[in-house]
């Protein structure tokens, strides 16, 4: 195993130049091995992390190489924290490209905003996990022998804390590492899916990625990122609008109320209303096959009914059904699905009640219609 006693200048110079110029390396070309590992993901983050840690090794390397010129006698402590970090992004990058393998292996494939994209699944979170805890504990073994802490690898040494540690923490990280790994066996809530949650229907939501610990959201509405923790997830009552019940798409109505026919002509009156009110739906129909904007299933027709009479108006209900929702992480495509189609259906309507002299403003008192 490897373990840094002492380094004289000279050895420094012949042995350790070629790990100085190999970091070179990874600092010039860190933004194309990040987007190699992370392609499906926001970098910036992560290619921040790639090069601090690129550039606190540059540091910690020259300043242990002043601290040889300057004292013989120096014991390269600079060159071992250089060196532990130099382990340490070693095993991100190992770790990362052993998830992305898992990923492409074990993961799920689905086809978003064109493009071919792996997500998580079971059986590759499951082996992620093993990974992490072999990759770790290597990283972990090799810094104490960096540093000559070797008494830290007998039984009750390293395994011991690392033992005790996962004992204390357990509470707080077990549960959504646990609720995470329900959420992806179950496959209800998936990487791509838009939701909403009971308390707030018409705020919709989509999955952007389900982690360990927790699961990032994309707000539809608003256009940030939320996260929540996976264990507050699956206590939740989602609507999942990717999943839909059949074929025909996710099932929309709006509610008109319209006053009440005259009865000067008994039944007459009545099926004259029910005629002009029917010509407005029709109407309304027409216009939004029409309409390329209005994302429908143009196969199923419109339906309109009579839900209650009020007090004061008939309720109807008109529904119909929007057009499947793409796989897709772009908010703005899924505002044209859920939010940008109601709205232009509202507006349709209106217009078509100035058409046929329908008044869709709810009387205060009752209010005759005259056909």
């Amino acid at each position: 195993m490897l373990e840094i006693e002492f380094l004289g200048l000279s050895e420094y110079t012949s042995i350790h130049i070629i790990v100085f110029f190999l970091n070179i390396v990874l600092f010039l070309f860190s933004s194309k091995i990040v987007k190699f590992l992370n392609s499906d993901q926001e970098n910036s983050k992560q290619l921040s992390l790639f090069r601090s840690l690129n550039l606190a090794f540059f540091f910690f390397h020259l300043l242990d190489w002043v601290m040889l010129s300057l004292n013989q006698n120096y014991e390269n402590y600079f060159f071992k924290m250089g060196l532990s970090i130099v382990l340490t992004y070693t095993g991100i990058i190992v770790y990362s490209m052993m998830t992305l393998y898992s990923k492409t292996k074990f993961g799920v494939s689905r086809e978003v905003d064109g493009a071919k994209v792996y997500y998580d699944s079971y059986s590759s979170r499951m082996v992620n996990i093993i990974v992490m805890v072999i990759i770790t504990l290597m990283v972990l073994m090799y810094i104490i022998k960096i540093w000559g802490f070797t008494s830290l690898l007998e039984t009750t040494g390293l395994f011991g804390l690392i033992v005790a540690f996962l004992a204390l923490t357990n509470a707080i990280w077990a549960p959504d590492l646990y609720y995470g790994m329900v959420i992806l066996n179950s496959k209800m809530l998936e990487d791509g899916d838009v939701i909403s949650f009971k308390d707030e229907t018409k705020h919709l939501y989509i999955i952007n990625k389900v982690t360990f610990i927790y699961t990032i959201l994309l707000d539809v509405t608003n256009n940030h990122r939320i996260m929540i923790r996976n264990a507050k997830m699956v206590d939740a009552t989602i609507n999942n609008l990717s999943k839909k019940a059949s074929i025909e798409g996710l099932r929309h109505y709006h509610v008109f109320k319209i006053g009440y026919p005259a009865r000067s002509e008994g039944e007459k009156s009545y099926l004259d209303y029910k005629e002009k009110v029917d010509e407005m739906f029709t109407y309304v129909q027409e216009e939004a096959f029409k309409d390329e904007e209005i994302l429908i299933n143009e196969n199923i027709p419109f339906t309109w009914y009579i839900k209650d009479t009020g007090d004061y108006a008939v309720e109807f209900i008109l529904t119909y059904h929007i057009s499947s929702l793409p796989e897709t992480r772009s908010t703005k495509t899924i505002r044209n699905y859920l939010l940008a189609t109601p709205r232009l259906i509202n507006e349709i309507t209106l217009r078509a009640s100035y058409i046929y002299d329908i008044d869709l403003s709810t009387p205060l008192v009752h209010q005759s219609f005259e056909a």
